[in-house]
């Protein structure tokens, strides 16, 4: 927390289950008062931290945001075969629905702590749209 708060822009929190990381994430959440951006590996774990955060934060605007996409498959190409895939997803528009509600909440609310998965970063959309 004192890294954060002379003006360090990120802490990464490694450990093993059960080690107290979400406990020293909402200490410094609650000390900076700050817009909080959570990342984790996958929706499991982000949604396992939104639960944890939404209980110990009942008062601030704790949203979740991940990768919009129920299936995604790149396009490929194979020389040996010289085949191209083209690329096939299908989004989910409930899911699309929590991303923009995470991003106007940042706009909106300066108790907001977002709780993303990595994958999040691909196809916000315009910030005008906001």
């Amino acid at each position: 927390v004192k890294g954060l708060g002379r003006g360090t822009p990120r802490i990464a929190l490694a450990g093993a289950t059960g080690t107290g990381k979400t406990f020293v994430l909402a200490h410094a959440i609650q000390a900076l008062s700050k817009p909080t951006l959570v990342l984790a590996p996958n929706k499991v774990l982000a949604a396992q931290l939104w639960s944890e955060l939404h209980s110990l934060f009942p008062d601030n605007c704790v949203k979740f945001f991940c990768s919009h996409f129920d299936f995604y498959r790149p396009e490929s190409y194979s020389r040996a075969t010289d085949n191209y895939v083209e690329k096939r997803s299908a989004t989910n528009s409930r899911i699309d629905a929590l991303r923009h509600d995470a991003t106007r909440s940042l706009l909106e609310r300066r108790d907001t702590i977002v709780v993303a998965t990595v994958s999040c970063i691909y196809g916000l959309g315009m910030p005008a749209e906001y």
